[in-house]
């Protein structure tokens, strides 16, 4: 476990984003505090300037991530905006199989130091928790809480036999490092988890939303 210093990455804004941290793992990610947080109204960051209560809502980040890379770019010129919701469900920058192993370490790397920074800030954050492979699991958990609260999504995970088998697999093996108070997936429901665990809280993705948003006419 290392504690970053700053002075010597001055130039570099994601060690601001560090200062403080433990740093765990083989890639050093920033140790996260855990929370038993349930979210129950959730809205997607390309959203957030749609409700007139924000306090009412939890943020997620589950959309493309063009949406939210600025956030990346200047966390704190965002921090604010996170403040006036109940809660912020993280970064999740991509993690694609056909992606090379150093991009999806950096995309992962990038999720968990927001979240670090958004927590440093007194903000709720609700961790996310992303995979592209099961070898993955030797380092995409690093730095995430045991029994706590933690967040993934089904987008992108059932669009083929491989890709399901993936992400129903590497539920398992979350389950079996992390032992989540509560799994959350945005997506679902999924009667292959429901039937082995009592942990899973689902909520409707941004497609689903908007599925249902156009349904009603809004």
């Amino acid at each position: 476990m290392n504690q970053i210093s700053i002075q010597k990455y001055r130039p570099f804004r994601y060690c601001d984003y560090l200062n403080g941290s433990n740093l765990v793992g083989s890639e050093y990610y920033p140790e996260l505090q855990p929370t038993n947080i349930i979210p129950d109204k959730v809205i997607g960051f390309n959203e957030k300037n749609s409700v007139k209560d924000p306090s009412n809502y939890y943020l997620d980040h589950f959309i493309d991530d063009y949406h939210f890379e600025s956030v990346w770019g200047n966390c704190d010129k965002y921090l604010e905006k996170y403040r006036q919701f109940k809660g912020v469900i993280t970064t999740d920058f991509s993690v694609y199989r056909d992606m090379p192993l150093w991009v999806r370490k950096y995309n992962v790397g990038r999720n968990r130091t927001i979240a670090y920074h958004l927590q440093k800030n007194g903000i709720n954050v609700i961790p996310v928790a992303s995979w592209a492979y099961l070898e993955d699991f030797d380092w995409c958990l690093d730095g995430l809480p045991k029994e706590s609260s933690v967040a993934i999504s089904t987008n992108g995970c059932m669009s083929n036999f491989i890709n399901k088998n993936v992400f129903l697999d590497g539920v398992d093996e979350l389950q079996r490092i992390l032992h989540p108070s509560n799994l959350i997936i945005a997506g679902g429901p999924l009667p292959e988890l429901d039937k082995k665990y009592d942990n899973i809280r689902y909520y409707k993705n941004f497609p689903q939303r908007l599925n249902e948003r156009r349904r009603h006419g809004k």
